[in-house]
């Protein structure tokens, strides 16, 4: 199960202005918090006690007693890893460090809401499907790109969409055997979502990867990841989610690998490869 923090972050552009206040306090005094009494809390987010109330039920807290509880318990461990925003007074060292750290805390964070199960459902589909598309803008299209000629590796018809154009005819064209990606950060790509609508409308078989759980593209999945990584700590945040996107697809690709029918001789295709490799060299 997520932990408090985790979920406030995935969480945190879906909330009111008010709710939105009292995740800030709590992101942002993550070890003092759990000591705070309710009025402190809506003092310190100049909201009211209705609204703390409010934000506590939401996390699926049935008090705020519960509620404070668990935010102890997590923060006695991971209050040593809250990562700060990158800001124009850290030096070249500091500005790496936050960087691998905010990577590796959004990466364990992803795990820990990963939906093993629908891992699993997603992999098999990809497994027995005719074609398996990728829809990406941007930065989100170049993993779209690159993913696709990953899976065609394992003898999968797969292709990478990255412009609006190309995704439009490509979403007219699916049937009920394909399998269909859909990756934006956001998870408001208006392009990439209208694709994929598009897609589960025609009967094929729709995945989503988000760094937002309540997003126009989780609509439009039939199987839906979220990666992890608030925006609050690095405004780079869509550059650095697109490590914890490669993660949960490269799981897809290993499942599918165990679960697909028949596989190409992968030596054989790494000897032909390195032979154009020489070939190549020598000209």
């Amino acid at each position: 199960m997520p932990g408090v923090l985790v979920k406030i972050r995935s969480l945190y552009s879906s909330f009111p202005r008010a709710e939105r206040r009292v995740a800030d306090y709590i992101l942002g005094n993550a070890e003092d918090a759990p000591r705070s009494s309710v009025q402190e809390f809506a003092r310190a987010g100049g909201v009211s006690v209705a609204s703390v109330s409010r934000f506590v039920r939401k996390m699926g807290f049935a008090d705020f007693k519960d509620f404070k509880l668990e935010l102890a318990r997590e923060t006695g461990a991971a209050a040593r890893y809250i990562f700060e925003q990158i800001t124009s007074r850290d030096s070249d060292e500091e500005i790496a460090r936050k960087v691998f750290l905010g990577t590796m805390r959004s990466m364990e964070d992803t795990l820990k809401i990963l939906s093993l199960p629908d891992l699993l459902a997603a992999a098999r589909a990809i497994a027995s499907c005719r074609r398996l598309i990728f829809f990406g803008i941007g930065g989100s299209g170049y993993v779209a790109q690159d993913e696709a000629l990953r899976f065609s590796y394992l003898d999968v018809q797969a292709e990478g969409c990255v412009d609006a154009s190309q995704i439009l005819v490509q979403a007219m064209r699916v049937r009920p055997a394909d399998v269909v990606v859909g990756i934006s950060h956001s998870g408001r790509s208006s392009i990439t979502v209208e694709g994929l609508k598009i897609a589960r409308d025609r009967g094929g078989v729709t995945i989503g990867v988000s760094n937002y759980p309540r997003s126009p593209l989780r609509d439009a999945s039939r199987h839906f990841f979220c990666t992890s990584f608030p925006e609050t700590r690095v405004k780079v945040a869509a550059l650095s989610s697109r490590a914890a996107q490669l993660c949960i697809i490269d799981a897809l690709y290993l499942l599918t690998a165990r679960h697909i029918r028949s596989l190409w001789d992968v030596e054989k295709v790494n000897a032909l490869t390195e032979r154009m490799l020489r070939l190549k060299g020598r000209r």
